[in-house]
């Protein structure tokens, strides 16, 4: 090998190595959400984990620094998740009784729900301030994204603009967490539950219900 394809290969390998490496970590992280989906967040363990994504426990130990950072990460990933969702309903269909709809259905009906996973998961979280606040400035950026989504129906109409959209999202966070922890922690009926959520949120965003139509 001379020294011009020597120097290429030093500058390619450590971007081949960060790429691979960030890759392991989101399939590891992936996987947890999947036995958080299936099992619940109190069946996320090392070994549960190890057995989905096909990797020995110390493997772990190459791309977290302790179980406890790979289940900040995977709360992480699970918040994002639940946005991203919450983001594209938004961004979808122009009638924003529909996206309610749509939006009940992921929250409450769904059969791997992630909303009562992230609850327990935050009960269950160490009150590590670091973390705490890294979570907060979180829910911050992803209230930030649903009020701008929240807008272009406040634009053609459907939502009257005296509605703050940043006191809206505040109160519709709230009833779903708490609506959630109902249904799902504590086995209430889901449907109930679901109807209950699109009403309310039609309450806080005072939207029109004439002429309403869909599944109730």
């Amino acid at each position: 090998m001379n020294i011009e394809n020597r120097s290429m290969l030093v500058r390619i390998m450590p971007r081949i190595n960060t790429e691979y490496r960030e890759d392991a970590k989101k399939k590891i992280i992936d996987a947890a959400l999947d036995v958080a989906a299936e099992e619940g967040w109190g069946a996320l363990t090392l070994e549960a984990i190890s057995r989905k994504v096909g990797v020995t426990k110390g493997a772990f130990y190459s791309y977290f620094e302790s179980s406890g950072t790979l289940m900040q990460d995977v709360l992480i990933a699970m918040i994002r998740r639940l946005r991203d969702h919450f983001l594209a309903a938004l961004s979808g269909d122009d009638d924003i009784h529909a996206v309610l709809e749509s939006l009940g259905d992921f929250i409450f009906l769904q059969p791997k729900p992630f909303v009562p996973i992230f609850i327990q998961a935050i009960a269950g979280m160490p009150k590590d301030p670091v973390f705490l606040e890294k979570i907060s400035a979180l829910f911050d950026e992803n209230a930030i994204l649903i009020v701008d989504a929240l807008a272009r129906y406040q634009k053609n109409g459907q939502i009257p603009e005296d509605v703050d959209l940043k006191d809206a999202t505040r109160a519709i966070y709230c009833m779903t967490m708490g609506l959630g922890l109902f249904t799902h922690v504590l086995k209430k009926d889901a449907r109930l539950a679901r109807q209950a959520w699109i009403s309310s949120v039609e309450r806080i965003l005072l939207l029109d219900r004439k002429g309403k139509s869909g599944k109730q």
